[in-house]
């Protein structure tokens, strides 16, 4: 699938928060550092979801319309073709009281597969069985190998190979594209023969629906299923081929068997095969919010073999005879074809993993919340999967074979893995929306639990900062300055050194006013400090001050992990002009550099530069003597300039895997501007009143969100 950029989404979103009334009362005082600035600090969006993503193989992948595209396969006739009724079920087993839904197709996962893409091609499934019709229409065009000593008569083999394979117009099984290579049980050389053929043509499963009759998981059932020297030559193939495919057997249709049979139980006694080994039980699933709830089975459960067992819907409308002949059927018989079929599918989806592989992701991925474990088994190194001795580890789920299995990691060119369970870039507010465009249409490489390899789009490896409402700290700065000494304090455009961060502002002046220090006081579990010494250098009606601020952001504005603190240095210089009649006019303009945080687990330690501007209008003396209206035009501390480099394992489609260096500009393209008006006024003697107002667009510096916020605050003093 052709790598097309993602074009940019401009959407337009609103805040409006207007904070609730706050009345502080205090004697000789109006400060409160206690107030709680959890609600406006940023929080980081959640990454992109890496469920939606385009598997590695080379077919048209997972996206949002793959379920949509699967219903529409299963409401067209080929597919519906392949089910039964339950009706037909009870009566031709005499039990009414089975129950569930009976569509293979939809509750294996296979429709899905085929959504996707995935259909089997160019994978081989070998079968051993009782009969095969090559001229049936599911098998016209398939390289069908069959053995020139199958027997005539029984088209058990025919309705099995086409549940695993079979592909007509009418007629569609779990993985159409596979091809077929079949061979009778009837002997010992048969099975050999077949075995033998199937490992050198490199087959990923060999499905065998038939067993010893009488023969348990036992000592006897062993040394009669492989006496004598073809018996044992019959086991030696068996160890070949399992070593390098998997092996399939069908359980057992005797509900009330209490022991495996010899074949499907095999493992229990010769331990080495159980890694190429799946056992097949037949069970009708329900269904209950699109996950199994419970399964009715129809076969032997699992019992000894439930370490590497599964369940699948065995009833099917299968083929039959030669020519367009399909009927209805069930039996673990063709619970197995289609877990073999199964294996076919993820072959496909997954040239770089071994069919072990592959079975291993089969029995992770099965549905296994229907039932309460057993025991558990470690499937791969550091991986556990409960299992049931009914059920084994559940129901057969090759929709979920195909996403990802357990957390997903970044492999780095160094050797390390970086999980992308959690983003990895946590780009502060700052930076706005700036890595998510950056990494906008790139597509990176990760691994799941299981080895299999995803691409993943580059912009789920970030989740940028988007802050609160700015009402809550409106308010809160409000409930820590002295609203009367604030009002009537002469206007300096550098009055208020730490706004882009939480916190209180403790500020201490020289006698003459000349010099001003000020200190963020870390508070709330926030690690954001800072000091910055301001001093004046004309007095009179335009009034220059000079700033030098260092600070340490707790990695919500300028880190680029969300977490290591990031160190900034700037100076600003504020001019402020005394137009006469208490009206006044401010502007500050500040510029710096931060070192983001430090590295990151994608990127080396860099640098940026950020700035910030704003130009304040205030009047005195409008509506009573002593109240003061301002009006301030803005944008707020950000990213100005800066670039840094991510060195990824990029897939482009085509091509394999390689690590790039992709660079990324850390400047947002749209900046925060604010429109804030602000009005204070003392009501009596000892209250006060402000009243603050503030408009965000690019709100965050992301495009075209909005805020829009206020706050009112009354302090009484006494």
């Amino acid at each position: 699938m052709p790598q097309i950029p993602t074009p940019r989404r401009r959407m337009r979103t609103l805040m409006l928060s207007i904070s609730a009334l706050a009345f502080l009362t205090a004697c000789g005082g109006g400060e409160d550092d206690g107030v709680d600035l959890s609600e406006y600090l940023p929080n980081f969006a959640a990454p992109a979801p890496v469920l939606g993503v385009v598997i590695s193989g080379g077919f048209s992948g997972i996206s949002g319309s793959t379920a949509a595209a699967a219903n529409t396969l299963l409401a067209s006739p080929e597919y519906q073709n392949t089910a039964t009724t339950l009706t037909w079920l009870r009566n031709f087993l005499g039990d009414q009281s089975i129950s569930g839904q009976l569509y293979a197709m939809r509750s294996s996962g296979a429709a899905f597969a085929h959504a996707a893409g995935v259909t089997g091609d160019g994978e081989l499934i070998a079968i051993s069985d009782e009969h095969l019709s090559p001229d049936h229409d599911v098998f016209v065009g398939k390289a069908v190998v069959v053995d020139s000593n199958y027997a005539a008569g029984d088209e058990h083999g025919t309705s099995v190979a086409s549940v695993a394979l079979g592909n007509s117009p009418d007629f569609v099984g779990t993985a159409p594209d596979a091809d077929l290579l079949f061979g009778t049980y009837v002997t010992d050389a048969d099975l050999i023969s077949l075995g033998e053929e199937a490992l050198s043509r490199g087959a990923v499963a060999w499905n065998n629906s038939w067993g010893f009759s009488g023969l348990y998981v036992d000592q006897s059932g062993f040394n009669s299923a492989f006496s004598g020297a073809s018996g044992q030559q019959y086991l030696a193939t068996l160890d070949a081929y399992a070593a390098q495919g998997v092996v399939v057997f069908a359980v057992s249709n005797d509900e009330s068997e209490v022991d495996s049979g010899i074949m499907d139980g095999l493992p229990y006694l010769r331990p080495s095969l159980e890694a190429g080994w799946i056992a097949a039980v037949n069970g009708v699933p329900t269904f209950q919010n699109g996950t199994v709830a419970s399964v009715d089975l129809l076969s032997s459960p699992c019992l000894q073999a439930a370490r590497w067992c599964m369940v699948a819907d065995g009833t099917w409308n299968a083929a039959t005879g030669s020519g367009s002949s399909y009927a209805p059927t069930t039996g673990s018989s063709f619970a197995a074809p289609q877990i073999a079929g199964a294996l076919a599918l993820l072959a496909e989806a997954f040239p770089t993993l071994t069919p072990h592989d592959l079975r291993i992701r089969l029995l992770a991925s099965a549905e296994d919340d229907f039932f309460t474990p057993d025991d558990t088994v470690e499937l791969a190194d550091g991986y556990f999967k409960g299992y049931s001795v009914i059920y084994g580890h559940g129901f057969l789920d090759i929709e979920a074979a195909l996403r990802p299995i357990g957390p997903t990691v970044l492999s780095m060119a160094n050797g390390n893995s970086v999980s992308t369970l959690e983003p990895v870039l946590l780009a502060g507010s700052g930076f706005g929306d700036a890595i998510e465009v950056g990494l906008a249409g790139t597509s990176v490489s990760v691994r799941d639990a299981l080895s299999a390899s995803f691409v993943m789009p580059g912009e789920a490896l970030t989740a940028g900062a988007r802050p609160g409402s700015q009402a809550g700290g409106l308010l809160a700065k409000s409930l820590r300055t002295n609203l009367s000494a604030d009002r009537t304090a002469a206007p300096t455009a550098l009055a208020d050194p730490f706004a882009a961060f939480p916190g209180p502002v403790l500020t201490l002046a020289a006698p003459d006013g000349g010099v001003t220090a000020s200190v963020l006081v870390p508070q709330g579990g926030a690690d954001s400090l800072g000091f910055t010494l301001t001093r004046v250098l004309a007095d009179g009606p335009i009034k220059v001050e000079l700033g030098l601020k260092l600070a340490r952001d707790s990695g919500q504005l300028m880190s680029l992990d969300g977490e290591d603190a990031a160190t900034m240095a700037s100076v600003a210089l504020g001019i402020t002009q005394d137009l006469g009649n208490g009206a006044f006019l401010a502007l500050s303009g500040e510029m710096g550099l931060t070192d983001l945080g430090g590295a990151t687990a994608l990127s080396e330690a860099t640098s940026a530069r950020f700035d910030a501007l704003k130009l304040t209008a205030g009047q005195s003396d409008i509506f009573t003597k002593g109240d003061r209206i301002s009006v301030g035009v803005g944008m707020p501390v950000a990213i100005a300039s800066g670039t840094t480099e991510l060195n990824l394992p990029v897939y482009r489609e085509g091509a394999s895997v390689s690590f790039e260096d992709v660079a990324l500009n850390l400047a947002p393209e749209d900046r925060q501007l604010d429109l804030e008006v602000t009005y204070q006024t003392a009501l009596t003697d000892g209250l006060e009143m402000k009243l603050s107002l503030l408009h965000s667009d690019d709100f965050g510096n992301r495009a075209d969100a909005i805020d829009t916020a206020g706050a009112i605050a009354f302090a009484f003093r006494f």
